[in-house]
């Protein structure tokens, strides 16, 4: 069966007991991690996710606490023997940034280094990111800082339907992307510039006829219960404030 599995749910500062927000699709035709922090080889393990099965890796947007853990991905799949294409998905500036930091390593004279290939993401409403035989996920630029895109999962057999906001202000663009979701992930990690609280999180829950909103990116030092009965003052359905590992249905 299809899987989500949160690697981490921290916000930007984590702590002993949370990475910072980063999460795997798992499927039976291969995995595909989104953002990529912390060690994420030890993290895709402890998921149960071989890292032979990582088809592509997805950033949704530079800022360190969702792209920092890429060179240590790339490097720890080439000492591990990967032969095969990656390709990373990212809206162009994004993709062009990535590159440099990897030159900055001098991953060029890595011998015998695997193809690494990235594309591009178009920031625009709906914008197809990749399909595997599992997947359909298609993007929609959100409200954050920089250039951040959400992100819509369609299982291809099932037709259930996931959505990650990434780090965003509440915005028409991830209610669009969330109409009718059977799984509304989004941050909380409060009311400041560029993000959401949980009670905005449930509001863009319920604008969007989300069944089931699971609240990540929050502060580390929060009550979850505090979390999840503030993002029910607006939201009716269930609500989760995931913690490291936890895994869902895709």
């Amino acid at each position: 069966m299809a899987r989500l599995v949160m690697l981490g749910t921290a916000a930007a500062v984590p702590d002993a007991a949370h990475e910072n927000t980063y999460m795997v699709l798992d499927g039976p035709d291969g995995a595909v991690l989104i953002d990529c922090a912390g060690s994420p080889i030890g993290r895709l393990e402890m998921a149960g996710v071989a890292h032979t099965r990582l088809r592509a890796v997805v950033i949704t947007h530079l800022h360190p606490d969702h792209s920092y853990g890429l060179p240590m991905l790339l490097m720890g799949l080439w000492l591990q023997g990967r032969t095969e294409r990656l390709v990373v998905y990212a809206p162009d500036s994004v993709a062009s940034r990535l590159t440099t930091i990897m030159d900055a390593f001098e991953w060029s004279s890595w011998p015998k280094f695997f193809p690494v290939e990235f594309q591009a993401i178009a920031p625009q409403p709906g914008a197809p990111v990749l399909e595997t035989g599992d997947f359909r996920i298609t993007a929609s630029r959100n409200q954050h800082m920089v250039l951040t895109i959400a992100l819509r999962i369609e299982n291809r057999a099932t037709g259930r339907v996931t959505v990650y906001s990434s780090d965003t202000a509440p915005c028409d663009a991830v209610v669009d992307l969330a109409r009718g979701a059977d799984l509304l992930v989004h941050e909380a990690a409060g009311s400041t510039l560029g993000h959401s609280s949980a009670a905005m999180a449930g509001l863009v829950a319920s604008q969007a006829g989300a069944k089931k909103l699971i609240l990540v990116h929050y502060q580390v030092g929060a009550n979850p219960d505090l979390l999840a009965a503030e993002a029910r003052t607006a939201f009716d359905g269930p609500v989760e404030v995931a913690q490291d590992m936890a895994e869902y249905p895709a």
